[in-house]
């Protein structure tokens, strides 16, 4: 039962894939030679534009992190991002928080602040994510474009629940009067020492924590501002990368396929799905479907999903691998000269 538990994503993703299959298994042919015809040059762009997202990542990174470790640099940061999107990779989004905390607590920032700062950029980029979504169903209803007109409630719906969660993670970042009843009144109601209990104990924690972190950048408009920029900026690398692959098939322009793109992760990403395996792709083709042939939807869903997912993930293995071997050998170092240090007290 542990063994299941500890791979349910995995095997979430897996049934996922077959079903995808077995369902399109009279174009998956057909989708795969779409795939294969795609130029180099363009998936090679794409890789690019995902690239920018990651050095954006990286300087929130080293922006928020250079408050406490001024000698932070804008490499570390860099290496963190790409160092998290291994772990997004391998542990299917679960993981990446994780990562974060545990690289920035190795280049000397405690445990708790690094937990408050992933959880603050968290947020942040969640916010951003929501309000660029929402920017572009607005935009694209005022110009009547045709696949609103075709999923105009299915949008409205996902932009309400959007706006909750949004609602949510910003009353737990800044809210303190409001979490702090919500907490008393679990305290009331919940049994002391159960499972439910001491996961609200954690969720207290970690609300502290983003509150502490949230209040030092709200005090800080320049910071705050420099941040939300930068989210901006790192994810419209990322929403650029479908233009690339439906350059010459569509009359969609630059700035609506961004706008397109931006609602599809804007709705994709209220599925409960492990990082967005599925969703993201469904919603893609689906939305795509109206200006392109379904097979080619399909085809540049994969390729957009290698490019921001999967091609990542490659130079954040050489880096975990790399850290992992500094790690081990900054505590052998550590341990020598402890016992050097008991030896010479002897």
């Amino acid at each position: 039962m542990k063994t299941l538990k500890k791979y349910w994503k995995w095997l979430l993703v897996l049934a996922l894939v077959i079903l995808v299959c077995l369902a399109n298994r009279q174009s998956l042919p057909e989708i795969l030679r779409e795939v294969g015809k795609t130029p180099p040059m363009v998936i090679g762009a794409a890789c690019l534009l995902s690239a920018g997202y990651f050095l954006a990542e990286g300087a929130i990174i080293h922006y928020m992190t250079k408050r406490y470790r001024p000698e932070f640099t804008c490499r570390e940061g860099i290496s963190c991002a790409l160092y998290c999107a291994f772990y997004r990779v391998a542990t299917l989004g679960s993981g990446s928080g994780v990562a974060e905390i545990y690289y920035l607590n190795t280049r000397g920032i405690e445990a708790g602040t690094a937990t408050g700062m992933s959880l603050v950029q968290y947020i942040l980029h969640k916010v951003a994510v929501a309000l660029y979504g929402i920017t572009g169903f607005i935009i694209l209803c005022i110009q009547g474009d045709a696949v609103v007109r075709s999923y105009r409630p299915q949008m409205v719906l996902g932009c309400i629940l959007t706006a909750l969660i949004t609602a949510v993670l910003i009353t737990a970042a800044s809210g303190k009067k409001i979490t702090a009843r919500i907490f008393r009144l679990l305290d009331k109601k919940l049994k002391p020492g159960s499972k439910a209990e001491q996961k609200a104990h954690t969720f207290r924690k970690q609300a502290e924590l983003c509150q502490q972190e949230g209040g030092v950048l709200l005090h800080d408009k320049k910071a705050l501002l420099i941040v939300c920029l930068l989210d901006a900026v790192k994810l419209s690398c990322w929403y650029m990368v479908p233009w690339l692959l439906f350059a010459g098939t569509t009359s969609l322009s630059l700035p609506d396929t961004m706008l397109l793109t931006a609602l599809i992760q804007t709705l994709a990403a209220v599925i409960p799905c492990p990082s967005g395996i599925g969703a993201v792709e469904y919603v893609f083709s689906l939305f795509f479907g109206t200006y392109v042939s379904g097979v080619s939807a399909v085809s540049a869903s994969l390729v957009y999903r290698f490019a921001t997912f999967l091609f990542p993930c490659i130079p954040g293995a050489a880096l975990a691998w790399r850290h992992f071997r500094w790690n081990k050998k900054r505590r052998m170092d550590r341990i020598r000269n402890n016992n050097e240090r008991a030896g010479s007290q002897r």
